[in-house]
């Protein structure tokens, strides 16, 4: 069966100024840490925003908590950015092209159980079979277990799945199974990819 595994922030939606800003204000707020949001932006791009907190907190008596403590202010400042969020230009037409060419989309994200209501409210909840948070009880990316939740509960093939992400995670994310993969970053990388796009559209001519 052919599938797609999509990423969310910044491949289905522009959310990354909430997740930016709700950082800075977290690392200020608890720990007295002032850093610019395209710093904050780059480094999360590169990785993931806990990893990045996780190595900014590394100093504290224990990091453990001082990341729990740093989430408990970030998910209430991030959740005040969820009006703004909004689909990336062209993200319709392409998963209504992926829809009517037969595949069967889900969405894998790192994001909180908040995803479920903002792809409701995004209007988009009909074009996927399954959305699967890590905050379900699931390992983080590249850790493939989402991906292998997801191949044994709907009997997908890996030389038929596409995952589709921003991140070098979601590429790694999607290799780790034998996936074909396709990095939406207008930037230059040094990982490797098998498809790269700075346009949802362009992936129309891939699949």
């Amino acid at each position: 069966m052919k599938s797609i595994v999509w990423d969310f922030d910044d491949t289905i939606a522009n959310s990354y100024s909430g997740i930016v800003s709700a950082t800075q204000k977290s690392l200020r707020e608890n720990f007295g840490i002032s850093l610019s949001k395209d710093t904050i932006f780059k480094e999360a791009k590169k990785t993931s925003i806990r990893k990045f907190v996780t190595e900014i907190l590394n100093n504290e008596e224990n990091v453990d908590q001082a990341v729990k403590i740093f989430y408990v202010s970030y998910f209430r400042y991030e959740k005040e950015y969820h009006d703004k969020i909004t689909l990336m230009p062209h993200i319709k037409n392409v998963l209504e092209f992926c829809k009517e060419k037969g595949y069967e989309q889900f969405i894998v994200t790192h994001r909180d159980q908040s995803i479920y209501d903002l792809v409701r409210s995004l209007g988009i909840a009909n074009y996927f079979t399954e959305v699967v948070s890590v905050a379900d009880n699931h390992k983080r990316k590249p850790d493939p277990e989402m991906l292998n939740y997801l191949i044994d509960k709907y009997k997908l093939t890996a030389n038929e799945l596409w995952t589709i992400g921003d991140r070098q995670i979601d590429l790694d994310f999607g290799k780790n199974v034998g996936a074909q993969t396709i990095l939406l970053n207008s930037d230059n990388v040094d990982f490797a990819y098998d498809y790269k796009v700075s346009d949802v559209l362009e992936i129309e001519e891939i699949l």
